[in-house]
């Protein structure tokens, strides 16, 4: 546990995670943790999230995945969203002016010194002096990364879709514009999905006249893209101090994180409770009758009385004795395992 806590620890705050786990087949409890897209710790028995590397790389949400027919729940969470602006016109200059207001880091690039300027002074964090061609090589792309291409031509317009992996890609322009930037970048060999997925004309469909209500539509796109792709809380610090504290007092501990829920129940997706031998626990998944289950079943397993990993599914229909309940009328999966000693860290 000691090596997987060390692992959240370093990468909670500032890090794009996923943390992958096998839910069943003969791989069952084998995990991975992902920073950036990259294995920074995982069990000895993760040959399947090994092998399948390439699709939780590409995982952008938090959710399901079936690998080699096996039930897997990834967990994504850290992530930080950049919004790269390709251009240095009056619109550029607004968008970056309103993702600052919004809280959003912008990397902006023009190939113009004054209007590079112009970017500097809306606030852009880094704004990159240099053809876009060259400039987007130093641009790092990824799940949380969205291109705003505002450029004066569109041959600078091919330069900047031909980018790497992102979870947004806008372009300026009039539908006819759009269309003969498709039909070249097809044409240039890219990926017809990629192309497809352009959002041009860039914007919610709002009526913008003005720049600035032109980057507003854009922002709400970008916002509308952003938080339909869930993340979780991931791993508060009270947990993550009371996972280190149990494996230094060489205590098992079940943690138990919600996977699924269906209808209405007190805890998101992500939320997460550690219960200990004692009786204590650290966080919760919710309180009444299903927290009361969850406790009971952790019990269990750490009497070894059952697996130390297992799913169960709680529900509030009124029809048993979660009938105190009922009113919320929902229904929760949760993931209950033990945490292991083992594991390393790349």
């Amino acid at each position: 546990m000691s090596a997987l806590v060390d692992a959240l620890q370093k990468g909670q705050v500032t890090g794009d995670c996923a943390l992958a786990a096998v839910l069943d087949g003969p791989e069952a409890g084998s995990r991975m943790l992902l920073r950036g897209g990259r294995p920074v710790w995982q069990t000895h028995s993760s040959g399947v999230l090994q092998r399948s590397l390439s699709r939780l790389q590409e995982c952008t949400a938090t959710g399901f995945l079936e690998l080699d027919g096996m039930r897997v729940f990834v967990e994504r969470f850290g992530a930080v969203p950049q919004i790269v602006v390709c251009g240095g016109g009056h619109v550029a200059v607004s968008v970056v002016r309103l993702a600052k207001l919004l809280g959003l880091p912008v990397l902006a690039m023009e190939d113009r010194t004054e209007y590079a300027q112009d970017l500097r002074d809306a606030g852009a964090d880094t704004v990159l002096c240099l053809p876009f061609a060259q400039a987007l090589e130093q641009v790092p792309g990824g799940a949380e990364t969205y291109f705003v291409v505002v450029t004066r031509a569109h041959a600078f317009d091919v330069a900047c879709l031909e980018q790497k992996p992102a979870a947004y890609v806008g372009m300026m322009g009039s539908r006819g514009r759009a269309a003969l930037v498709r039909r070249q970048l097809l044409e240039a060999g890219a990926d017809a999905a990629r192309v497809e997925a352009v959002q041009a004309p860039i914007g919610l469909a709002i009526g913008a006249k003005t720049a600035e209500e032109i980057a507003l539509s854009i922002l709400a796109q970008i916002v509308e893209v952003k938080n339909a792709r869930p993340q979780t809380e991931g791993f508060a610090p009270a947990l993550l101090a009371a996972m280190e504290q149990a494996a230094q007092n060489g205590q098992p501990a079940v943690l138990a994180t919600i996977i699924a829920r269906h209808g209405s129940t007190p805890r998101e997706v992500g939320s997460k409770m550690l219960l200990l031998p004692d009786g204590t626990t650290v966080g919760s998944v919710g309180g009444g009758i299903m927290e009361y289950r969850t406790r009971q079943a952790a019990a269990e397993m750490l009497a070894g009385h059952t697996a130390s990993m297992q799913t169960v599914t709680f529900s509030a229909d009124g029809k048993n004795e979660d009938a105190a309940v009922a009113a919320c009328g929902g229904s929760m999966e949760l993931l209950l395992e033990i945490i292991p000693e083992g594991g390393s860290i790349e």
